[in-house]
């Protein structure tokens, strides 16, 4: 499997942080940080040996990763992004070099809600002049008329616990489907 690893600096800003930790899913350090996300041994979640980097907000916890794991996870915005693409979540910029280095993607539009994400991912995190970032709530964010992408990647899910996380994939469909030829969303259902 491929580990794409980011180069984005631990940090805090409010809730919100940035950690690293060296290990593998055997070993200590990110297994303790795995365990804090999905509630489950990591034993059955392998990585290789190696530094991690993990986007956390309190009290939740590690909500991206730049592990294996998170890179085989994103394999249908690598195989569909073309064009301009959409993207709702700005994480740890993970997606940013894959994209760039992609020659069929024309422009990248990323939607971030969180302002202490943007300030401590957005400055240290791959971009060039295809990039463009909105911030704004993706769930509430209303395109401008003439808006059109090829290829739309949701990472996101709404939190305020007015929708589940198995109608969220509808919700998308029907708020973006008009601006977008494609739409992939991240499954975040185990």
């Amino acid at each position: 499997m491929t580990h794409y690893a980011v180069n984005i600096p631990e940090g805090r800003v409010g809730n919100w942080s940035i950690q690293k930790a060296t290990g593998d899913s055997l070993g200590y350090g990110v297994s303790t940080l795995f365990s804090q996300i999905y509630g489950f041994d990591i034993t059955c979640r392998e990585e290789p040996y190696g530094e991690y980097t993990f986007l956390c907000v309190d009290p939740i916890g590690p909500i991206m990763m730049d592990t294996t794991h998170e890179y085989a996870e994103h394999q249908p915005l690598w195989d569909g992004a073309t064009g301009d693409v959409l993207i709702g979540g700005l994480g740890l910029g993970f997606v940013n070099q894959k994209l760039m280095d992609n020659p069929h993607v024309t422009s990248v539009t990323i939607i971030e809600k969180n302002q202490e994400v943007i300030d401590l991912v957005w400055d240290h995190c791959p971009k060039d002049s295809r990039f463009t970032l909105v911030h704004a709530d993706i769930d509430t964010w209303i395109p401008p008329n003439t808006s059109h992408w090829d290829y739309a990647w949701f990472d996101t899910w709404i939190g305020d616990n007015s929708i589940t996380q198995e109608e969220y994939p509808e919700f998308i469909q029907s708020r973006y489907g008009s601006y977008c030829n494609q739409i992939g969303i991240w499954n975040q259902l185990p």
